[in-house]
């Protein structure tokens, strides 16, 4: 058990102050899925009508975060996506670190994951995606710390969450059979279970649909070229891990190769998992939030690969840089010129220029977003851009 010290209550109190001042701050979050789940939830509650939030749907993050805004507003889905992010970077850094862990770790980890602020804005949305990182972080921390069967609760609900970590959940039960010779009996309990568990939520939906897929939608994106996908599978990974620590992690990797190599090599289970999240955006690079994953291990395999601190501290440093601070590469061309329509970039000119920080981008590009959402929801708009409660 770890002693606890007034510097660990200063952190405590800090993070729970930032977590509040951030709720506060996001109101309905800058990510368009989270007035599609309330928009969902409102659909089916006062018209029985079901319809997907997106693609195939998220039921259990639609009720969740539909249920929270319908009837209590923006604040309370903002401060538990703030403690559901909190939570599963700690429980990820403890499911994939074999050493023995100290505090000062820990509270390193989660400021480094803090101090991108991709990252961090991108998973204290009221959204599903922290939800689906807490469901699959709890999932594995049981699995790998003899609590099978209550895992295959947590794996099913991440499925309910997010149909697509379906693939990293059998990628992950796959790893444990084979390289850490889980018994195959117990991998198939869990593997059967947690995805009739997580079926269940789409039961509902593929009745109503008459037992068919017409329930599947997809609201557009880029085309599935190379030519299209890979620029933007490229650009958004470069932001997502920071515009200037990308350059310095890329460095410590590069000069670090062999060990990297090693460290790869015993850690399979990373490196697997972020392939496939990478692949998974590869085809669908529309959101950044999409491989919060890969960014969260990535940094524990800095953790892995680094024996000074000093370069965590610099990384950190960078990070919190990007918030204030920003340079463009290039000057986009978008397809849509609208206020409110789909960002969809169609051409780039280089041109280097420094920029504003990425935080006061981001509060616009918010501001706007929650302005557009509102439009959806008819006479009660002017409670969503509130953050109120829209019952």
């Amino acid at each position: 058990m770890f002693k606890v010290q007034f510097k660990d209550v200063l952190i405590i109190f800090s993070i729970i102050l930032l977590g509040i001042s951030t709720s506060f701050y996001k109101g309905y979050g800058d990510d368009l899925d989270s007035h599609s789940l309330i928009l969902s939830f409102i659909n089916a509650y006062e018209n029985g009508v079901y319809s997907p939030s997106r693609f195939y749907g998220s039921p259990f993050g639609e009720i969740f975060y539909g249920f929270l805004g319908y009837n209590f507003g923006s604040f309370v889905g903002s401060i538990l996506s703030f403690c559901f992010f909190l939570i599963s970077i700690i429980l990820f850094f403890l499911s994939f670190t074999k050493n023995k862990i100290n505090k000062r770790n820990i509270y390193l980890f989660i400021l480094i994951c803090f101090s991108n602020p991709v990252l961090y804005l991108d998973n204290t949305n009221p959204s599903d995606y922290p939800l689906t990182l807490l469901f699959f972080s709890v999932a594995i921390y049981l699995f790998r710390n003899n609590n099978q069967m209550y895992s295959i609760l947590f794996f099913g609900l991440t499925v309910a969450t997010k149909a697509n970590y379906a693939l990293f959940i059998i990628a992950f039960l796959i790893y444990e059979f084979y390289s850490q010779k889980k018994n195959l009996k117990l991998i198939l309990i869990v593997f059967f279970y947690s995805f009739l568990i997580g079926s269940l939520f789409y039961l509902p939906i593929f009745i109503q649909s008459k037992l068919s897929l017409s329930f599947i939608s997809n609201s557009g994106g880029p085309d599935l070229t190379l030519k299209v996908l890979t620029p933007r599978f490229f650009y958004k990974i470069y932001l997502a891990m920071g515009i200037f620590s990308s350059i310095l992690i890329s460095f410590i990797f590069l000069t670090n190769y062999k060990k990297l190599k090693k460290l790869i090599l015993v850690n399979i289970d990373i490196f697997v998992l972020l392939v496939l999240n990478l692949l998974v955006f590869y085809f669908m690079p529309t959101k950044t939030s999409i491989i919060s994953l890969v960014i969260i291990l990535i940094y524990i395999l800095l953790f892995k690969i680094i024996d000074k601190k000093i370069y965590i501290y610099l990384v950190i440093i960078l990070n919190l840089s990007f918030y204030l601070i920003s340079y463009e590469i290039f000057d986009f061309k978008y397809k849509y010129s609208g206020k409110c329509e789909p960002i969809h970039a169609i051409g780039a000119k280089l041109n280097l220029k420094l920029s504003e920080g990425y935080f006061f981008k981001r509060t616009k590009f918010m501001e706007n977003q929650i302005e557009c959402a509102s439009y959806q929801f008819g006479s009660k708009s002017q409670r969503f851009i509130n953050g109120k409660k829209i019952k």
